[in-house]
């Protein structure tokens, strides 16, 4: 290519894309306000931090660029008020122009949870929806000394979504976003990491009636083999995709899981669950073992 067209080339092409974040402060307050350090350690000791997945925006693909809070990180939303009882509420969020992979290593992310810690939290505890859990895990293993004590993650297609693989209903801005959620995308992205035993994780798999699925993500793909393996304990919520940050049975197992102590689960009691989530029988939260300690 001569010079003066490679010039061109290189000055017209898009910029790279930069990656925004955000951390609001939930409660306490009547209202999210972008947090800021306190002067003085807080007076919770226990923080969760709400972690949100995917959110098309196909009729405006520029606030896809811009990090927003969803309506169940806002404080007066069921699950904000359920974990209030016990934690100040942090709301994360980021522009989603990028994969997934990119925000779980973002500094944005390890720079919050850095000065959540500093402001004297001895409990972080990361609640994410779909994308939301995915980003949060991969935070918390490759991060295994930022200060995160426990990983919730909601309706998370850890083995990826065949949906992801459609090539429509989301602007191009987006497009590195949700092939990033793809099923070949996640085999590619997953490691041979165990997981720090020393973090609390869970997964509240959801499913609707009739259906192997919460309607957007497959069972096992919110709970696959890999988690199972390490004895990752699974809580069945009866609840689809979109509701599961709101349903009232939902939060209140999400509530449960943040407050209670998460032990790994045995091969006996990952081959119990089994049966009941991937047989014919279901009966919400019916293999929640290990109550709270």
């Amino acid at each position: 290519m001569a010079p003066t067209i490679l010039f061109l080339a290189l000055a017209t092409a898009a910029p790279a894309t930069e990656l925004q974040t955000e951390l609001w402060q939930v409660t306490p307050g009547a209202a999210a306000k972008r947090w800021a350090a306190p002067p003085q350690p807080a007076a919770n000791t226990r923080a969760v931090v709400l972690i949100p997945g995917l959110h098309f925006h196909p009729l405006r693909p520029v606030k896809a660029v811009k990090p927003e809070l969803r309506h169940w990180q806002q404080p007066k939303s069921e699950l904000v008020k359920a974990l209030a009882k016990d934690f100040d509420v942090f709301a994360f969020a980021y522009s989603q122009t990028v994969s997934l992979d990119d925000v779980a290593q973002s500094p944005g992310l390890r720079t919050f949870v850095a000065e959540l810690r500093k402001a004297g939290y001895t409990e972080i505890v990361l609640v994410g929806h779909s994308a939301g859990g995915i980003i949060g895990r991969q935070f918390a293993d490759q991060n295994p000394d930022a200060g995160v004590t426990k990983v919730i993650a909601v309706a998370s297609p850890f083995a990826g979504a065949e949906l992801a693989t459609l090539n429509v209903g989301y602007p191009k801005a987006q497009a590195p976003f949700v092939k990033s959620l793809t099923p070949e995308a996640r085999k590619a992205a997953a490691g041979a990491s165990a997981f720090n035993k020393e973090i609390e994780f869970a997964c509240v798999v959801c499913k609707v009636k009739r259906l192997e699925s919460d309607g957007v993500v497959n069972l096992r793909s919110q709970w696959p083999e890999e988690l199972q393996k390490l004895g990752v304990p699974a809580v069945l919520a009866a609840v689809s995709h979109t509701e599961a940050m709101d349903e009232a049975e939902s939060t209140k197992t999400i509530h449960a899981l943040a407050t209670g102590k998460l032990a790994r689960w045995s091969d006996e009691e990952v081959t119990n669950a089994r049966k009941v989530l991937f047989g014919e029988t279901v009966t919400r939260n019916s293999f929640m073992r290990r109550p709270a300690k």
